[in-house]
């Protein structure tokens, strides 16, 4: 996911076994599954209705009081579905099948609608959730970041947000890193990047310390003898954290209505203090109830605390509020070679 003309430093060279290609057969079979399912999520639409997607997870947890608020008469259609699919519901072949409304990564946007002729940026609903989890109590900040030279990192989505974030850190602070493949040698000289699962986070020989997002990092900490060890948004040196998902709606909405997209982006906003004290049991089932038929919901009582929900970075700041933060973070994720691309001024809603 580089740049062009871009390399991430490699710790070694791999190459596919048998376990690889059964995983690739694996995941091209899950592919058409979802393919299958997006198919008949899109068929679904009905004109004139206003329909809204979100990946499941943080991300949908901005979105979790309008949905708490929806009206099944109100003309508005919520859909929490799998991250790895959102992008597609950006770029189905027939444009108006498309998601009217849609939170995705910052990144992902900027790639798939950066130009801002058929979608704009309403504004950053997420500003960071990634957390640092290690069996060690040290605490990590800017100023001892340096002492991971030599040490492996586990990163849950290495080539996604998490670890293109983690990148830019340690770019800005002049950390060398590299990236291991399957069995690299560790490199003395550089903070070791390793790609770990989700379910692969837990003390592990091998592996110094997790960068993991919330809510999925609570869990762990409370399951595993992981502990809380550093904060992304701290270390990246915002004062609130980053942008981190967006949320964009079609022009012709904004357009032709402006004053729903206001009252829709009051929702958004008064969901920040809804979440603060509502009831974990609502804040799941606002979600649950509208996931997409099949999803196993990410978020329940059991694993959503108030901490994981303060910890996820949830609030909203306006396209123009936040069009310099954007800006410069999306130049940061290009420059150490991240699934990124400049925008347009016309991206950014007025």
């Amino acid at each position: 996911m580089g740049g062009a003309g871009f390399t991430y430093p490699s710790c070694g060279s791999g190459v596919f076994g048998v376990s690889g290609m059964k995983k690739i057969f694996a995941g091209l079979v899950a592919a058409c599954c979802l393919f299958s399912g997006l198919l008949t999520a899109c068929d679904k639409k009905t004109d004139g209705e206003i329909y809204v997607y979100a990946p499941d997870g943080a991300p949908a947890l901005a979105l979790a009081y309008a949905m708490y608020s929806d009206k099944k008469d109100d003309g508005v259609t919520y859909e929490v579905v799998n991250a790895s699919t959102i992008e597609t519901y950006l770029t189905y072949s027939n444009e108006q099948k498309n998601a009217d409304l849609c939170v995705l990564p910052l990144n992902t946007a900027s790639k798939l609608v950066g130009s801002g002729e058929n979608y704009q940026l309403l504004g950053a609903v997420t500003h960071g959730n990634l957390y640092m989890l290690s069996t060690q109590s040290s605490q990590y900040s800017r100023g001892n970041l340096s002492s991971l030279v030599g040490k492996t990192v586990g990163v849950v989505q290495l080539q996604n947000v998490p670890g293109i974030v983690f990148k830019v850190i340690l770019n800005d602070l002049g950390i060398p890193f590299c990236l291991l493949q399957n069995d690299d040698a560790v490199d003395p000289e550089k903070v070791n990047l390793r790609a770990v699962t989700p379910d692969q986070v837990a003390p592990t020989e091998g592996i110094d310390l997790f960068v993991a997002p919330e809510p999925a990092a609570s869990v762990k900490a409370k399951k595993t003898a992981l502990e809380f060890v550093g904060d992304l948004q701290e270390l990246y040196g915002g004062e609130r954290g980053y942008p981190q998902a967006v949320l964009v709606a079609k022009r012709s909405l904004i357009e032709k209505k402006g004053e729903f997209v206001d009252s829709f982006l009051k929702k958004v906003e008064d969901g920040e203090k809804w979440l603060e004290t509502a009831e974990t049991s609502a804040i799941c089932s606002a979600i649950s109830a509208h996931l997409t038929k099949g999803l196993t919901p990410s978020l329940t009582v059991d694993n959503l605390s108030r901490e994981a929900i303060a910890r996820s970075g949830v609030w909203f700041s306006s396209a123009q509020e936040g069009k310099a933060e954007i800006n410069g973070i999306l130049a940061k994720m290009i420059a150490v070679g991240g699934a990124a691309s400049p925008v347009e001024e016309e991206f950014f809603a007025k």
